[in-house]
């Protein structure tokens, strides 16, 4: 039964609205409680409210208390109950909202609006009686709803499909029996509260004075309830007889159609019996469905891994069709690549024969330039040998004039020597002119010289300064550029990676790429593994979920075997028990042994035995009811039994009743004077006493009730009289005579006392002879109940027996099942945990494989940087060569303009030497500015100037010297000056100089000097550019060779035997195409060899499910998983799973089978189906037992012609219904009547 767990009071008044409960809750957990209120608390209020909802409208108000007279207002009250169901079931909120109606016309019935709901849940939730919203809470204050949006609240709830809610409007008659009708589902029975609980409440002191006069159980009931009963069964006639009359028609017609009632019980039984049969036969279908859809599943799986083996194939061919086209872009971009390398040999062995050329080239400049210098060397030397020769052909032409001067010295030699002095000063006026044309156009070269050499070295300074900040741009590049070393460090080192670049600085091409892919692939699948996993995870939870279900049903079921083997066990001590005690009452009852299980026999046998005793004990029961009225009448005094009906007449007529015996007794006289009186009025013990008045009263009074006796009445005015005596024992009036003899020791107390006490004795003794005979109807009958009430019989023990051995049989598959399932849940759930740790393991792993796939990025950017920053250092590299190269090309330039200034330099010094001899010489001829007549002028003029000034110094110095001296002299200025001459020649011969070449060229020993050391620099130079183009040759012959073997390897790697044309050759990095296409071969192989794996494993599966290839699948299968992602573990866990579910349903179809033909069999067996109308469709039933369709179809056939029997056999028994159904109208009418 519920029990109250919790009640709510929202916005109630009492006490003429000075007292306010705003929201009050009480809590009860369903225990007995006590609530402990003042005076005036409202202790009556509380339980009027608490009844309001469980009572109708009639029972709500209290004696002086009106339930509507608590509600004034348009605001609702709520009046919420929360009981708690039993078993843990849940809980159920009782509730009413209530207010005064607001209703205007005048024409409605109810003074009150009022609508009761009820809500179940099984916790907490928005219809319970904590969070029903009716009030909103907000900031500062609580707001109660109005009743219109309560109530359109209530309609939400009760559409929301999600909550268990119904709300009525007790204004309307439906729908407020639908509510008593709801509560009691929920075992809240209203009667209980209106009959028991409502009078109990009555009065705050109710229950003390419900058993102030009943002090147990039995005197409650015969005070308080069977009185009620009878008085309101027999309120207007004797219901009760004319309920005995009908029940008796009834049984009559009972009797004459007792064979169709007893064919259609037999049906009925049948039917309840089909009942079993039905329940053995679906679940074997059932099991045969499960069997049918399990075999789909494996044909289905089975179709579905050829499907996906066949897609497998194809994806493998399609994978090695990729493997070849792959293979095949390999091979082209090799020959393009081999081709592209060796177009570029060409173009580097191109490049080095120009720089050969080149190289050669300027070794022929050097060469020439070489020549150049060694020429201005040699003519130098020669001009060096020029001016000893000259020297000494000088002095000789001195010595010889000198001998020439000495033979004319007779002669006038002064004209001739102004002549020759006039001569030589315009020869060295001309030639200081010349010189000083010369000395300019030396100093124009020399600024010139000097402006370009200033250019050169401001060109030289600023390609010095853009080398710095080239250099300075290096360095910081050359920074950056090692910056990378530490993060390609850090990298390799966090994940043991082994980054390396080339001699170039940079990595193989597209390895980044490569390894980007790789990495996200790797991070792919992590992920994909992870998911798996996880997947696996919820798929194992799931399993292991299911596994703990059918593990929780196995056990419950083993539980409910062996709950059901020990109530077997039990009702198998229970029949041994009854059985017993049958042994022991059929001792009694003078029954064979072998009678034991013939029940109805020991009931017959048991009925005849307490007929016997019953009437015995009737017979003693009028004897004790004969002496009691005879006790009543003597102790009593009243001789006269008057009728109920006729008592209750008299006193509606006011008429008081005295009866005469008793009126003896209690009128005061003597015993001799009462005696007297009875002698002269013989009717007066017998008689009633009544004034005339009321005897005139009752003349008058028509009369309602009949007597079946004539009732004496004495006048009591009359014994006051005195009358004679009556003598004799018969009484005579006019046409009638009674006989009447008193007992007149009656008037005697203490012969009274000793009668009453010997009546007495003999009721005592008459009761003490019922109680032996109750007694023993009370063990005969408690006998034959005992048997009536036993549930044992001959086919209840044997099947008993039978349901024993196959719960026990039952239970030793279920223990091995659960013994399985735990097994294989202890290992579901090792891996579960296993791959909880490799889930846990592969998260870090992932954010492992993350943070590297963001390492990888940033040093991708880094490297991108480093690419861009190597870029840009080898272009300040190159161009610092660059820059390097104009600067010693600058530098060359300017050592030949300060050669060229060098020279000139040169040149200039000799002018100015040349000024100085010729201003010298010209300072010696500066007085002759005349030209003088003579007459050997002309040959004069024919003379050179060296002659000139040997004559004129000749002529000036005097010749004074001997011939002889002059003489040897001149031959020893001959021998020289021919030696020196002879000198020149042979230099001249030497240095291959053309005769005179050297003429003009003035001796300069800086100038040599300056030429030797040129000319050393330019063979160290020479030697240099021949060492280059050697290193070139060598060069061209090595790419040559290269060449040639590239074309070799393109014959035998691409068997093409010309190298690929270059317009066909596309612009790409070929090693970075070829390592994608490589890494793409390597992908296709990873899943080819995984295709050719999955193949393996298909073939494993079909192959193991070879034997269930006949199986067909008639429809599309839905898998929750797809197959072709399953891994080999996988396949072969579902299949076995498969195959083990199939195992187990052909082990439960024949456990299903022999279920219901065990059920079957014990049907069959059933005496009561013994005849062939019923025993023929059991047994067509048992043959078609492998099929639970056909049994069912049988079944139903059966079932429906009985159905068809049993219309006509209703038909029949109609009137026995008719009747029966009058019973119950009347009965329901008792039973209202006793509620109302």
């Amino acid at each position: 039964m519920s029990k109250i767990n919790t009640v709510r009071l929202i916005n109630l008044n009492y006490n003429n609205n000075a007292i306010k409960i705003s929201d009050e809750t009480f809590h009860m957990n369903g225990e007995s409680t006590l609530l402990s209120l003042r005076n005036g608390g409202g202790k009556s209020v509380l339980v009027q409210m608490m009844m309001a909802p469980f009572v109708h409208k009639r029972y709500r108000d209290a004696k002086d208390r009106p339930f509507e007279s608590y509600f004034t207002t348009g605001k609702p009250t709520f009046i919420l109950v929360e009981w708690m169901l039993d078993q843990g079931a849940g809980y159920v909120l009782t509730g009413m909202m209530v207010r005064r109606s607001q209703s205007m016309d005048g024409e409605q019935a109810d003074n009150l609006d009022m609508v009761n709901f009820i809500s179940e849940y099984q916790e907490s939730c928005l219809t319970d009686i904590h969070h029903l919203p009716v009030v909103e809470k907000k900031k500062k204050e609580m707001v109660l709803k109005n009743f219109v949006s309560c109530r359109q609240l209530f309609e939400g709830f009760k559409k929301d499909p999600s909550l268990n809610f119904f709300y009525y409007d007790m204004g309307n008659s439906a729908q407020s029996r639908q509510y008593f009708e709801k509560l009691m589902e929920y075992q809240i029975n209203y009667k209980e509260w209106e009959t028991i609980i409502k009078k109990v409440n009555l009065e705050e002191s109710g229950l003390s004075n419900l058993f102030a006069d009943c002090k147990d159980e039995r005197g409650l009931v015969e005070k308080w309830f069977l009185e009620a009963v009878e008085g309101k069964l027999n309120k207007e006639k004797d219901r009760m007889r004319e309920f005995q009359t009908i029940t008796g028609k009834y049984a009559g017609q009972y009797k004459d159609n007792q064979s169709k009632i007893q064919r259609r019980d037999t049906i009925r039984l049948f039917k309840e019996e089909g009942i079993k049969i039905e329940e053995k036969a679906l679940q074997y279908q059932e099991t045969e469905e499960k069997k049918a859809k399990q075999e789909k599943q494996i044909a289905g799986f089975i179709r579905e891994l050829n499907i996906v083996k066949t897609d497998a194939q194809e994806k493998l061919q399609e994978v090695k069709d990729g493997i070849e086209d792959v293979r095949r872009d390999v091979a082209r971009i090799e020959y393009e690549k081999l081709s592209a390398e060796y177009y570029q040999l060409e173009e580097k062995q191109k490049f080095h024969i120009m720089n050969r050329d080149m190289i050669g080239m300027e070794q022929d400049e050097l060469e020439k330039e070489q020549e150049g210098k060694e020429g201005q060397l040699h003519l130098l030397l020669c001009a060096k040998q020029q001016s000893v020769v000259s020297e000494e052909k000088t002095e000789l032409q001195e010595v010889q004039q000198k001998v020439a001067v000495f033979h004319r010295k007779n002669e006038d030699l002064l004209p001739e020597r102004s002549f020759l002095g006039y001569g030589l000063r315009c020869h060295y006026e001309n030639a200081l002119e010349i010189n000083a044309g010369k000395q300019k156009d030396t100093e124009k070269a020399v600024k010139d010289t000097e402006s370009d050499i200033l250019g050169r070295k401001e060109k030289i300074e600023v390609l010095e300064r853009e080398i710095r900040e080239n250099a300075a741009k290096e360095g910081s590049l050359r920074s950056s550029v090692q910056s990378y070393d530490v993060q390609e460090e850090r990298f390799n080192e966090r994940y043991k990676e082994g980054f390396s670049r080339n001699i170039m600085g940079s990595y193989e091409p597209g390895m980044l790429e490569i390894k980007g892919n790789l990495y996200q692939q790797e991070m792919e699948e992590a992920v994909r593994q992870q998911t798996r996993r996880r997947k696996q995870t919820e798929e194992s939870k799931e399993h292991i979920r299911g596994l703990e279900r059918g593990l929780e049903e196995q056990k419950k079921e083993l539980q409910q075997n062996i709950w059901e083997q020990q109530q077997k066990e039990k009702l198998q001590q229970s029949y041994e028990k009854e059985l017993s005690v049958r042994s022991a009452i059929l001792k009694y009852l003078d029954m064979a042994e072998e009678e034991k299980f013939d029940t109805d026999k020991i009931l017959r046998v048991s009925e005849r035995k307490l007929q016997e005793i019953a009437k015995l004990r009737r017979s003693l029961e009028k004897e004790e009811d004969a002496l009691e009225k005879e006790y009543q009448k003597l102790t009593q005094g009243k001789t006269l039994e008057l009728p109920e009906e006729l008592e209750r007449e008299l006193a509606d007529l006011g008429i008081h009743v005295v009866y005469g015996m008793e009126w003896l007794k209690k009128n005061g006289y003597s015993e001799k004077q009462n005696k007297e009186l009875v002698r002269s009025h013989p009717f007066l013990p017998y008689a009633l006493i009544c004034s005339g008045r009321e005897v005139e009263k009752l003349s008058a009074h028509a009369g309602d009730v009949y007597t079946s006796f004539p009732i004496p009445i004495v006048k009591r005015e009359e014994l006051e009289a005195k009358r004679e005596e009556i003598s004799g024992s018969v009484v005579s009036f006019s046409g009638v005579s009674f006989y009447v003899l008193f007992n007149e020791n009656l008037l005697d107390e203490r012969k009274l006392a000793a009668l009453a006490e010997e009546l007495q004795q003999q009721i005592q003794h008459k009761k003490e002879s019922i109680q032996i005979r109750n007694t023993e109807y009370e063990e005969y009958f408690e006998r034959k109940e005992t048997i009536r009430n036993q549930a044992v019989s001959k086919e209840l023990y044997k099947e008993n027996k039978e349901t024993l051995e196959e719960l026990k049989h039952q239970m030793e598959g279920l223990t091995e099942k659960i013994r399985a399932a735990t097994e294989e849940l202890a290992s579901v759930r090792e891996a579960v945990k296993q791959l909880e740790t490799e889930i846990q393991k592969a998260v870090r792993e992932i954010e492992e494989k993350r943070r590297r796939i963001e390492d990888f990025e940033q040093l991708c950017n880094f490297y991108e940087k480093y690419e861009q920053d190597y870029e840009e250092l080898e272009r300040c590299r190159k161009e610092q060569e660059k820059l390097l190269a104009r600067k010693q090309l600058s530098n060359s330039q300017l050592e030949k303009l300060q050669e060229q200034l060098k020279k000139i330099e040169f040149e200039k010094e000799n002018l100015l030497q040349e000024e100085r001899f010729l201003q010298e010489s010209f300072r010696c001829y500066a007085d002759y500015d005349k030209k003088p007549q003579i007459k050997n002028s002309t040959e004069l003029e024919t003379l050179s100037i060296a002659d000139m000034e040997a004559r004129f110094k000749a002529i000036t110095s005097g010749l004074s010297q001997e011939l002889k001296e002059l003489e040897a002299q001149e031959q020893k200025a001959l021998k020289r000056c021919q030696e020196a001459e002879k000198e020149l020649e042979r230099l001249r011969g030497k240095y291959r100089l053309e005769e005179g070449a050297w003429l003009g060229k003035e001796y300069n020993t800086k100038e040599e000097t300056h030429l030797e050391t040129r000319l050393e620099d330019l063979r160290k130079k020479i030697e240099d550019k021949k060492m280059l183009y050697h290193k070139e040759e060598t060069q061209i012959e090595v790419l040559r060779n290269q060449m040639q073997e590239k074309r070799k390897r393109i014959q035998s790697e691409c068997n093409e035997e010309e190298v690929l044309p270059k317009k066909e050759i596309s612009d790409k990095d070929f090693d970075a195409a070829k390592n994608q296409l490589l890494f793409q071969e390597e992908q296709l192989q990873k899943k080819a060899d995984s295709f050719q794996d999955s193949l393996q494993s298909y073939e494993e599966n079909l192959t193991a499910l070879a034997e269930y290839n006949h199986l067909a699948v008639d429809e599309e299968l839905k898998w929750e998983e797809n197959i072709a992602e399953m891994n080999r573990t996988q396949l072969r866990n579902r299949k076995g799973s498969l195959v083990r579910d199939y195992k187990e349903l052909i082990e439960k179809c024949r456990d299903g089978r022999e279920r219901l033909e065990r059920v079957l069999n014990q049907i069959v067996r059933m005496e009561e189906f013994a005849e062939d109308f019923y025993r023929k469709p059991l047994e067509a039933m048992l043959e078609l037992a492998e099929d639970a369709a056909q049994v069912l179809q049988q079944l139903h056939t059966t079932v429906q012609s009985y159905d068809s029997l049993m219309e006509k056999l209703e038909v029949d028994i109609s009137v026995v219904e008719k009747e029966k159904e009058r019973i119950v109208e009347l009965m329901e009418e008792y039973v209202k009547e006793v509620h109302t």
